[in-house]
């Protein structure tokens, strides 16, 4: 820490889910990631870009990504940024969309790498409580003059859903600059991209992490007024999405056939694991992601946490304030969720 400036000593630290080494000896349902792996046409199309052109530095724009995404999304490539995955999305805005005497707002609970990029770019924020039961009261956000509003919808780690019909309620009221992460809205629909052609001040990010499966790959969206698409190319690495990542991404969003059946394979295991849990007498948020957040009455979150973890099952477990009564699980494969359930059964029995 010697050459640490006071800003990184001070800042909190984000904290990512576990990736274990030996991934084949764990059910891994702690970080939300697809539990089924990319389209043959994705990967071969990945493979494709491994070629000679590698030496040549990548499309700076991403070009037919956006041109693509737009043409499906009845948008105009200005309206469309490609960042190497929406965490970077998310620093650019803290260092271009906010002013120094600026205030943003995140909900709270909610995804705690907003905090921490908050933190480090030095803009000041505060937390807005959701609900009693996780659910958006967006007037809570125009309580104070906000800068800058991010919400992740649907919420995680609670998957919960703001319906888009409150959010342009919101915004006839709202002045400063709205961002709705979309990240797991794939799952169920519901999204609120319409709303950047009546509205100036919405951006709407998206991911390719959860829904298409290529969390290593490192792709995410951003959708909004030209203006603002200007402002993040502005502000961007130079080459900020590489060639084979751009070649699985355009992959990606022309194989609808197979996004619309993985889609539909995670929502059916993620009902069959609602109803072993509740059979358990699980108490589970309502979720509209490929996640869900549930509580034991009779088991501590932490215990059933541990326990799980020392027979290789990997869930995630948040030691926070209104979170620590809840652990989160993400949708596996069948076999993974009955071999979850098998050791939840044994746990809570006993």
């Amino acid at each position: 820490m010697k050459y640490w400036n006071n800003n990184l000593k001070n800042m909190s630290e984000y904290i990512p889910g576990e990736q274990p080494l030996n991934m084949d000896d764990v059910i891994k349902l702690n970080t939300n990631e697809n539990p089924f792996p990319p389209s043959k046409q994705v990967l071969e199309s990945m493979k494709d870009a491994c070629n000679s052109s590698l030496r040549r530095y990548p499309d700076s724009t991403a070009k037919d990504v956006r041109a693509l995404f737009a043409s499906m999304n009845n948008l105009d490539p200005d309206n469309v940024f490609v960042a190497n995955g929406s965490d970077e999305i998310f620093s650019l805005l803290f260092r271009g969309f906010i002013n120094d005497d600026g205030l943003a707002a995140f909900p709270y609970p909610s995804y705690s790498l907003y905090y921490t990029q908050a933190e480090l770019n030095r803009v000041n924020f505060e937390c807005v409580e959701l609900d009693d039961d996780f659910s958006y009261n967006l007037d809570n956000f125009l309580k104070k003059k906000y800068d800058l509003t991010l919400i992740s919808n649907p919420n995680n780690p609670t998957g919960t859903y703001c319906p888009v019909p409150d959010i342009r309620a919101f915004l006839k009221s709202y002045r400063g600059l709205l961002v709705v992460d979309e990240a797991y809205i794939d799952f169920y629909d519901g999204s609120a991209i319409e709303l950047v052609k009546e509205y100036d001040n919405v951006i709407v990010t998206r991911s390719f992490s959860k829904s298409y499966s290529l969390a290593g790959l490192r792709v995410g969206l951003a959708i909004s007024h030209r203006d603002n698409i200007r402002g993040f190319m502005k502000i961007k690495d130079s080459y900020n999405i590489d060639m084979v990542a751009m070649a699985g991404a355009r992959a990606a969003l022309l194989d609808d056939r197979g996004f619309r059946y993985n889609l539909q394979m995670v929502i059916n295991n993620k009902e069959y694991l609602e109803e072993r849990l509740s059979a358990m007498g699980f108490e589970t948020v309502p979720s509209r992601a490929n996640f869900i957040f549930t509580r034991h009455p009779d088991v501590t979150a932490e215990t059933l946490y541990n326990r799980l973890k020392e027979k290789n099952i990997l869930v995630r477990y948040f030691g926070t304030r209104r979170t620590s009564e809840y652990i989160r699980i993400s949708v596996g494969t069948m076999l993974e969720i009955k071999a979850l359930c098998s050791e939840l059964e044994a746990i809570t029995e006993a």
